[in-house]
């Protein structure tokens, strides 16, 4: 997805992720808002886990563009993906900072200061959270939709690089994600699966249209036919605010039945990356501006951080436990939720990104041709 950013980079985005995170954080932190005069909030008030879910379907559908333009972008610039090469990338992205997070969460249990049984940390470890039967704990109770994330990345790429053209991956992403939705409709109708409320809204099975989405639009924008008719309807005034009021309508909307709700949630998920393309199209409007303000691009690139530790600090009063008490009472969890995500991100993340880089440009000095090394 070219920009008229600097090396690609689109700070739009990373406001994107500021309000994703924001919003998983309203959502977790709702029953300490609950005491606040004149709030009548809780983690029962309808409406309050929605918003940790669209918080979750924002990242999802970043994940289903960036992915894909990146894919798409390294393929029109050496004419090839190397899947090694991507997967090393994801590899030093993500899993330095869970393991920190999860030896974190270990060690926290073996000290009985948390709930969290072997089995639970183990099928986290192995990013198979959303698919486990072992006893649910909030502590890794986030680790779903990084699953979900994990999968899509294992998969995506090997079916982009197998299509070999866009329309056959359009065509291909377009089919999933339809099928995935009328899957979790069928799931739901008919509990065929037989897992509760909770391990069914967390299984990739249920919730990669989200990603899939994503990854139509970004699809659509390589397309020679497509790109033209994006640019003039996304690209046109007032599109990303009409779409964003859209998709404030339909996530306060009451429930309308559970067919109209299934049907409603795909149009949801179509809209949210839209949404995120449209601004990035608007680049010289109000909304676009504020989502590049510094603080919001602040906690965006704090995002991921956020993501995994506010777990420990942001907890449902039915989840607080007796030994972290002083740190899930705000504003001190806050204080030290951000605190520990700065300190994650700058000594975990960034080296671990920058160790990956220095492994992959040394991968491709020992594989570049003779000649060319001795040039």
């Amino acid at each position: 997805m070219n920009s008229h950013h600097h090396q690609g980079y689109l700070p739009t985005l990373d406001g994107w992720r500021a309000i994703a995170i924001g919003l998983v954080m309203l959502s977790h932190a709702s029953d300490d808002l609950a005491r606040l005069p004149g709030l009548a909030l809780g983690h029962d008030t309808p409406g309050v886990k929605a918003l940790g879910l669209l918080g979750v379907q924002l990242f999802f559908a970043l994940s289903g563009l960036l992915i894909t333009s990146r894919l798409l972008d390294e393929e029109t610039r050496a004419g090839r993906i190397s899947l090694a090469a991507f997967y090393m990338r994801r590899t030093f992205r993500i899993l330095p900072a869970a393991l920190v997070f999860l030896l974190t969460v270990g060690v926290l249990a073996l000290m009985g200061l948390i709930p969290v049984s072997f089995q639970r940390w183990l099928a986290t470890l192995l990013f198979m959270a959303n698919y486990s039967d072992a006893e649910h704990s909030w502590y890794l109770a986030h680790f779903w939709s990084l699953a979900v994330e994990e999968h899509f990345y294992l998969l995506w790429p090997l079916a982009f690089l197998a299509l070999r053209t866009v329309p056959r991956r359009l065509a291909l992403a377009v089919a999933s994600a339809l099928a995935v939705a009328l899957w979790r409709a069928i799931d739901f109708k008919w509990r065929l699966s037989g897992d509760s409320a909770a391990q069914f809204w967390g299984r990739t099975d249920i919730q990669a249209d989200a990603i899939l989405w994503g990854v139509v639009v970004a699809l659509l924008w390589a397309h020679p036919a497509c790109r033209p008719r994006l640019q003039r309807w996304l690209g046109m005034p007032g599109a990303a605010l009409g779409l964003a009021f859209a998709l404030v309508v339909l996530q306060a909307l009451p429930s309308l039945g559970w067919k109209l709700d299934f049907a409603l949630i795909t149009v949801r998920l179509l809209l949210i990356p839209s949404l995120l393309l449209a601004t990035v199209l608007a680049s010289r409007s109000l909304g676009a501006q504020l989502l590049e303000t510094r603080p919001m691009r602040l906690v965006g690139r704090l995002s991921y951080s956020l993501y995994l530790w506010q777990q420990l600090f942001l907890v449902w009063e039915t989840d607080r436990v007796v030994g972290l008490a002083p740190l899930q009472t705000q504003p001190w969890g806050l204080l030290a939720l951000f605190l520990l995500a700065w300190v994650s991100h700058r000594w975990v993340e960034l080296p671990a990104i920058a160790l990956g880089s220095r492994l992959l440009k040394s991968r491709r000095t020992l594989t570049a041709p003779a000649a060319m090394r001795q040039a």
